[in-house]
This record gives structure tokens, sequence and C-alpha cells, in this order.
């Protein structure tokens, strides 16, 4: 038995988080790769321990419905208490996120996903009061409405003392998980997951954090896809003043968890681009400011430490279930004890039909439904598909790697068919996080 927690910081950037976490205990993993470019396909592995391509989540399949068990299932079945904590509207019961957790908690700004629960966000827009009166009458509200109210309050009282009831303030989510690792009693059988979004998109930190103004600036997804030019040191400035902010805000979150857990792993879910190759955000592309993430592994009173083994976020699946001492099916290697010669693979399953023909891309891209593969391989090598063709970095000793790349590129699913349908409630939160 041992008390493990994951918790991923969404699209942070590994040049980003060297800079501004320096401070995290730890083992440091300077070769470790994302599976995919997007957060959807990305859980999945980190979930179920295999590649989202054989998992079958991919650009117009987000859900997570396969039939592979996942950690928290694994290891809720030999009596783990499973607890899980989301601010991005993907990792959510509204996409089959929560399988397996006794307690899925979603951060106050998503609470539309949930149906049992008081929408404090909305009644905030649409009330003129300020202060002290603003929450008292949210009280009252949330106590003549259907909702859950003691779950309910306990989400207003979070808002309040995050300040966003006053303040109409943009909130996502750290201060609720302080709030909640804070909350949890002594046990020795406990899996936390948290997802962290103080980084992503729309790139505004809190005022006291802001090195420059955003400007105009659309989403991502447009920024890549017109001829319009903006400036990618002043938008980068922006978001890496989010990445300060989420140091600071993760330095309690993680005092808290070593001391209520026995493994903390930390990583990113994939990177950044801001205008490499023409792109920005992480729609499209296995550019390795993308997919070479952070992974930090904290076990114990040991120091900070640094490895340069070529590993795989799905390779956190195995690491804990190893950890836990459950037997589950795993594609992933235990992260203490893997083998250095292996390769890792990495996907882009392009992006879907019926969201290209929104997107209205005429010549601006016209290949960006194509799939991409990419391998990093040991001691320093990585190699990827683009649009142009095919990238090489750095050198490697595995022999017939461009065989078992194109084994791999073959099992890749093309982005044609049905798109999932969004569900109801999340189709505006994906909207001001750019995704849609």
């Amino acid at each position: 038995m041992a008390r493990v927690a994951v918790v991923v910081l969404d699209t942070v950037r590994k040049d980003a988080f060297d800079e501004h976490f320096d401070w995290l205990p730890g083992v440091h993993f300077q070769r470790a790769w994302s599976p995919s470019h997007r957060t959807p396909p990305v859980h999945a592995s980190l979930f179920c321990g295999d590649y989202p391509s054989s998992l079958g989540v991919y650009s117009n399949s987000d859900a997570l419905d396969t039939g592979r068990e996942t950690i928290a299932e694994a290891l809720g079945a030999t009596g783990y208490e499973t607890v899980g904590f989301s601010a991005n509207p993907y990792i959510s019961p509204s996409f089959g996120y929560d399988r397996g957790f006794d307690r899925f908690h979603l951060s106050s700004d998503l609470a539309t996903l949930r149906d049992d629960i008081f929408d404090w966000g909305a009644f905030v827009e649409r009330t003129d009061d300020e202060g002290v009166s603003k929450y008292l009458r949210a009280v009252a509200a949330c106590l003549r409405s259907d909702s859950r109210s003691l779950e309910s309050l306990r989400v207003g009282l979070d808002m309040w003392l995050d300040g966003r009831i006053t303040s109409n303030s943009r909130g996502d989510g750290a201060s609720e998980v302080l709030s909640l690792v804070r909350s949890l009693n002594d046990r020795d059988d406990r899996f936390l997951f948290v997802n962290l979004m103080e980084a992503h998109e729309p790139y505004v930190a809190p005022s006291e954090y802001r090195s420059v103004d955003l400007g105009e600036f659309p989403s991502t997804v447009e920024a890549s896809l017109t001829a319009e030019s903006f400036d990618p040191e002043r938008i980068r400035s922006c978001y890496d003043d989010c990445v300060e902010y989420l140091s600071d805000v993760y330095r309690p979150i993680f005092s808290e968890l070593r001391t209520k857990f026995d493994h903390v792993i930390t990583c990113a879910d994939h990177g950044e681009l801001f205008a490499e190759r023409g792109l920005w955000g992480h729609f499209y592309g296995l550019d390795p400011e993308l997919t070479n993430v952070p992974l930090v592994v904290w076990s114990g009173e040991r120091g900070t430490e640094t490895s340069t083994d070529t590993v795989s976020l799905l390779d956190i699946h195995a690491t804990v279930a190893e950890m836990a001492g459950v037997s589950t099916e795993t594609a992933g290697r235990d992260l203490r004890t893997l083998s250095p010669d292996d390769p890792t693979f990495t996907e882009c399953h392009g992006v879907a039909q019926d969201r290209l023909e929104r997107l209205e891309t005429g010549d601006r891209m016209t290949d960006i439904s194509k799939p991409l593969c990419g391998v990093a391989a040991p001691p320093g090598y990585y190699g990827y598909d683009t649009v142009d063709g095919f990238e090489e970095r750095g050198s490697t000793t595995v022999e017939n790697l461009s065989e078992r790349l194109d084994r791999h590129r073959a099992r890749l699913p093309r982005a044609g068919g049905e798109t999932d349908r969004v569900p109801s409630g999340a189709e505006s939160h994906l909207e001001d996080l750019g995704y849609l």
C-alpha cells in the first residue's frame, strides 16, 4: 500500500517549467515525452497506460469510452480511496474521465457541467450587487435552488475565499485543490489525481503577475489559421506570467501533498506553440515544444536529481500501479526501474473533419487533417512528422527505429467520420479555452 498523487500542470512547456519550477524536489526527467499533443488523448494514456490510438481517443473522439481498465478502477478494486479534481472541461464526468473515482471534483468555474451543483458563476454575472451583499444573495439563491445544498455551498465558499464572487476574477482551481488536500484524512491507501489550468489559454495571469498586456489576440486556433501577424514575444511573456503564477500557487499545494502522500508525480500533459512553424497553441503538430514535457517524481525526502532516460507519460500508469502494488494491463514501464534502451512514440491524429469545416481553413493550411507520428529514442534522438516532411534532432543507438516508427504510424486513425457531440454545458467552457 502507498499513497500516490498525480498532478497535471496543463499546457506547461518544459522550458517554462525549468525556469519557474526549479524549486520542485524529486527526479526531473529531461527526456519525458507526451504520447500526444492534446489533453484528452494524453489523459487517456495517463489513465489507461497505452497509446491513444489503441484506446480510441483521438481527434474526433475525445470521450474516455475504452473498455480498458483505468488506473483509478484498478486501485479502487483493491480498496484504495480514489479522489480526482479537474479544472479542465474535457477531463470531467461529461467526457467519462471520472471512471473509477470515488469522488471527482470539478473547479467551481465548471459548475455548469454538474447538474446538481448551483451555478455560482452564472449568478455572479447577472447580479449588479458587490462585496458581501453579492455573496449573501448568491447563498440565498443557492438554498432556494434544486441543487445539492451542502456541496454547492462548499463550492460557493471556495469562490468567496478566492475572491471570485466579489471581484468576478477568473479562477482555475488552485485554491480549491489546496483546500481539498488539506481536508484529506490520514490513510495508507489513497490515490489522488489533479489537473490545474492556470497556464492555459487565454494567458491572463492575476494583475500582480502581469509583465505585459495581452492586447488583441484571438484563440490560438484562429491565430494559426489566419494570415494576420501577432507578436510571439509579447504573447509568450503573458504565458510565462501565468506559469510563474502557477509555480507560486503550486508551492503550498505540493507542501501539503508531501505530508499526505508517499509519492507525488508532477507533469504537464503537453506544451504550447508560439508561432513555431507558424502554429499557435496545441491543436496540431508534434514539435518538441509540444511533446517534450516536464515530469518530476518525488518519493520521500530525497532532494533534486536529474534523469536523461527516454520516458513517456504513459509510463506514469505503470509506475502508479507498481507503487501501489496493484497488477494492471499496461504498455508502460515503471519509471524507477525501466530499461534505458526502449523508444517511445508520439501521435497527432489530425483535426477532425467537422472542425476543419467550421474553421474554414482555406489555403492557409490544407493538410491539418493528416495524422502525424514521432519517435523519441535514447540517448538523445527525436524524429517527427510535419506537414512539410520528417524532422530529426539528435542521435540514437536504437536499431531498426525507422521500421518501428512505420509500424506505429500505420496504426494511427485518420481524422474522418462523425465527431463526438460536445456534452451540454461544456461548449462554452471549451470556447473560453480556445478549443472551439
